[in-house]
């Protein structure tokens, strides 16, 4: 009876031990060939020069990322709605769409998210596909509707400044990114929410890129906020495109011992030029503390407004004997010190402010960066535009409104 017992345990131990030994060797096989694999939702955004986030499209697309020396074949995406699609080879794609993946980009782009949803609904997808070191066959991945994250606000710096447009190609560039809100890590402890951060060249060649995880290099997870791009990856004179994706990873797991998931990504992009003869300062800097710092101001004008401007011209000039600065027929400027002035405004159909009872006032500041506070004032969602940056008369200037319903303008003489 004990010889037996013990003939039964042998052999459930050498089962046991056998299991996972393929368990084992069906994780490393697929490790020699696929790193991971995932079935997404996409919208990408433009990022405007004033911080405007404008939608552009909305995708869907399949990936199975190799390894370095992976294959496989017979690759389908087999969808809710009964389609098989079948998987493209991107090593064999011409530039600059080469990569080591294979891919479904989806049928179009789309121009609204519910188009989107229309033609891949929120339902059940299953991927299968052929390798020498073994075969995804079983499984299904969801999407569980919670639709897409946020479009992330990108923010370039060199040496503590923020740029607007030009970049210093002989520097490495700080790339930083508004809050993920949306990013957590995997309960299913698969993978974190992730961020790609990616530098394209004006013929649409990626010469910078954050990593992709299970590769055994470092990449961005949601608890990131900056990535640096080196100075030897851009040149001088050019356009670059630079993207910073946020990805939702849902339905995280392992198929076959391969990881899988399905992802809500949204991507925003924004172009730059490289130049190294120019200012590339945008206006903000930060402190040794790295706090925010406002723009220099050079002047401020305060505005008032009158019926006739005959008397009001003759007080200042001559019982106060200021130096009169500009002289047109609706308005007149006297200095009142080296910086400040007094502006006298003719009530007219040009006019920002009619005469009030209690007289008008506005405030006017004068700096030789008036398009780096536009740029600054319109990332605060907050702040009332009264009038939208552009050049008129002698100056470039925009109008916002305080909380107390007064008039503050920003301008620059041109």
């Amino acid at each position: 009876m004990n010889r037996k017992r013990r003939l039964n345990q042998t052999i459930q131990f050498l089962i046991f031990i056998t299991l996972l030994a393929w368990l084992a060797s069906t994780a490393h096989a697929q490790r020699e060939d696929v790193t991971f694999l995932v079935i997404g939702k996409h919208a990408n955004f433009a990022q405007q020069a004033d911080g405007e986030l404008q939608p552009v499209d909305y995708s869907f697309f399949s990936e199975i990322f190799f390894t370095d020396n992976g294959d496989a074949e017979n690759a389908f995406l087999s969808m809710p709605t009964g389609e098989r699609l079948k998987f493209r080879d991107q090593r064999v794609a011409p530039a600059p769409d080469t990569d080591n993946l294979l891919l479904i980009s989806g049928a179009k782009r789309f121009v609204s998210y519910e188009e989107l949803l229309s033609w891949y609904p929120d339902g059940a997808y299953n991927i299968t596909f052929d390798s020498p070191s073994g075969s995804v066959d079983s499984g299904a991945l969801s999407f569980p509707q919670n639709g897409l994250p946020n479009a992330p606000l990108i923010t370039l710096r060199q040496a503590g400044k923020m740029l607007c447009g030009i970049v210093d190609p002989a520097k490495d560039v700080q790339v930083s990114w508004s809050e993920f809100e949306q990013g957590s890590a995997d309960q299913n402890g698969i993978l974190d929410d992730l961020i790609f951060v990616i530098l394209e060249d004006a013929s649409g060649e990626r010469v910078s890129h954050s990593g992709r995880p299970f590769e055994g290099k470092p990449f961005l997870t949601y608890a990131d906020k900056k990535h640096d791009i080196a100075a030897a990856a851009m040149s001088d004179g050019q356009e670059y495109t630079l993207s910073v994706e946020h990805a939702i990873l849902t339905d995280t797991k392992r198929l076959d011992g391969v990881p899988a998931m399905t992802t809500y990504a949204v991507t925003s992009k924004l172009k730059f030029e490289t130049r190294t003869d120019s200012n590339t300062n945008c206006g903000t800097r930060e402190d040794s503390k790295g706090t925010s710092m406002s723009p220099s101001t050079d002047a401020q004008v305060v505005m008032f407004y009158y019926k006739d401007l005959a008397d009001v011209d003759r007080f200042y000039g001559e019982a106060l004997g200021l130096n009169k600065t500009l002289d047109d027929d609706w308005v007149k400027f006297y200095a009142t010190s080296p910086t400040s002035t007094v502006g006298l405004v003719k009530e007219s159909e040009g006019a920002w402010h009619d005469v009030r009872e209690k007289n008008s006032v506005m405030l006017s500041i004068v700096t030789a960066e008036v398009d780096a506070w536009y740029n600054k004032l319109k990332r605060d969602k907050s702040i009332v535009f009264l009038k939208e940056i552009g050049d008129g008369g002698p100056i470039r200037s925009f109008l916002i409104e305080d909380p107390g319903g007064y008039t503050v303008e920003f301008f620059q003489w041109l």
